[in-house]
């Protein structure tokens, strides 16, 4: 059976990266979501997730971070919570990426690529919550001629 949607939550530490990736391919498995849509949420995934675990937090301990993966429909929804410090990625500028990297100033490329790899993005602050939510088309679009 297939399940349209999964929670889990994790703890903010770097290994926990691990068992949200084994969940997403079970995931992923089940609704035949692979190649260049799989590596893209992968990416999502770890950049999002990384990014909360350095620097969401003000305080020192162990904070919850929840996660859901959905279908609906022919979309694939990958939804992030936690009461960090409220946070909203999508407002960070993306990157100059003409300037040398050596010359660039840190921060902002993981962003960047995952705005660039979802096709939605929207953020919410609800209470003390931070509510991330990404969206990708399982469906290819057809180049046009």
């Amino acid at each position: 059976m297939k399940h349209q949607e999964i929670k889990l939550t994790v703890k903010n530490r770097i290994e926990d990266l691990l068992r949200v990736n084994a969940v997403f391919e079970s995931f992923a498995t089940q609704h035949n979501i692979g190649g260049r849509l799989r590596y893209h949420l992968l990416v999502s995934i770890e950049e999002i997730l990384t990014n909360i675990i350095k620097y969401g937090f003000d305080e020192e301990g162990i904070h919850p971070i929840h996660i859901t993966f959905r279908r609906v429909d022919e979309h694939i929804e990958m939804e992030f919570e936690d009461r960090g410090r409220e946070f909203n990625p999508l407002e960070i500028e993306a990157p100059d990426l003409a300037t040398p990297i050596e010359d660039r100033q840190l921060g902002g490329l993981g962003i960047h690529l995952v705005r660039k790899m979802v096709d939605e993005a929207k953020y919410r602050r609800e209470g003390d919550r931070n509510i991330l939510l990404l969206r990708k088309s399982r469906i290819t679009p057809t180049p046009s001629v």
